[in-house]
């Protein structure tokens, strides 16, 4: 039974909102990863971009890749894709190509070696693609040149790191395009979107998927699900998908009216409590603030070191009839103008921090 293993989107080397912790959550998820997937035994792993997240890895974040991909190699073919995060200009920064010296049977896809034959269980499996590139116009011709080239292979797959039109925005490919050389492939991975999905507008002709991410990296993927997807004996409808243990991850956001600092301070302690298993936290609240707003408190990391992230976010709303702001260019007249007009008059010390802040700055 042939067996392949996708995964993308690791970001290695994040080191999300500062936090330490976050920078070892990527680290933790891909050697999960990469463990689950050894005892699979598969014949192929594919990396679909973004094994990194800076164009120029961290001496930890290269070790870990090596050392894990040296584990897999000797029994494994392991081919990766070159994502938006690893690369500027034209593979000028990018050092994952590098891989393809460090093992025969690690292979990179790039514009100058955009196709790899691998021979299992004695079928020829074609393995297409290119680094991502960030010009539409350039990555669809790209694409559709390779598409041209795939060979007399038993199996084609295609694995490319872009934007597609109506998953991501901005796009590089757009559906018209991916469903004209869809038929060039047997099956479509791609990398970039970090949520895992089935891209329904192409697979009506190829099985093509997003195949997802292994950890989130940022609030706004807090409801994705991350791993990495399987193909068991080249079954490419029927993909099984393998969770790893990212940090839980919560987004709360609710508009809760008027209310005073303190019925504010205590309903955000109240969430704060009823969330205290979740590693990542985000509140945001709208509300119609009945006093102060500086009365609000805003250092609430500091009393809940539990929390790897404790995002806390206050918006008050103002009444647009009762502040207009007439003059157009900023200035300090603007910034008093505005104090007086939100009642801030009285806040003398504040008014000369903004009017400081604003000589230095603005």
């Amino acid at each position: 039974m042939t067996t392949l293993c996708c995964i993308s989107d690791c970001h290695l080397g994040y080191r999300h909102r500062l936090k330490l912790q976050r920078l070892r959550d990527y680290e933790n998820v891909f050697r999960e990863a990469i463990k689950k997937a050894i005892e699979l035994k598969p014949d192929i792993l594919i990396l679909c971009g973004d094994l990194f997240h800076h164009t120029r890895p961290d001496p930890k974040s290269m070790q870990i890749a090596i050392r894990n991909f040296m584990k897999i190699a000797d029994s494994t073919n392991v081919v990766l894709c070159v994502g938006n995060h690893e690369i500027e200009g034209h593979l000028g920064t990018s050092y994952t190509p590098l891989f393809s010296e460090i093992h025969r049977n690690i292979h990179v896809l790039t514009t100058e070696n955009p196709h790899i034959s691998l021979n299992i269980n004695n079928k020829t499996v074609g393995i297409h693609g290119f680094q991502y590139i960030r010009n539409r116009k350039l990555a669809e011709e790209e694409l559709e040149k390779i598409s041209n080239e795939t060979g007399n292979n038993d199996v084609n797959i295609l694995c490319i790191h872009q934007g597609i039109a109506h998953y991501i925005d901005p796009f590089e490919i757009s559906l018209q395009v991916l469903r004209g050389v869809a038929q060039k492939y047997n099956l479509i991975l791609i990398g970039h979107s970090h949520k895992h999905q089935q891209i329904r507008e192409i697979s009506d002709i190829t099985p093509a998927y997003s195949v997802g991410s292994t950890e989130r990296i940022s609030f706004n993927e807090w409801k994705n699900e991350n791993g990495f997807i399987v193909f068991r004996n080249l079954d490419f409808g029927n993909p099984e998908f393998i969770s790893v243990n990212s940090a839980e991850m919560i987004k709360i956001s609710e508009n809760i009216g008027k209310k005073t600092p303190a019925e504010i301070n205590s309903y955000i302690e109240k969430l704060i409590r009823e969330n205290s298993g979740k590693k990542c936290l985000q509140i945001n609240l709208d509300v119609n603030v009945e006093g102060d707003y500086l009365d609000i408190r805003h250092d609430w990391e500091e009393g809940y070191s539990e929390f790897e992230i404790l995002d806390v976010n206050v918006i008050p709303k103002i009444n647009s009839e009762e502040i207009r702001i007439e003059k157009l260019q900023i200035n300090k007249g603007v910034i008093r103008e505005y104090f007086e007009k939100s009642g801030m008059k009285d806040k003398t010390e504040l008014l000369e921090l903004c009017e400081k802040f604003f000589e230095r700055y603005g």
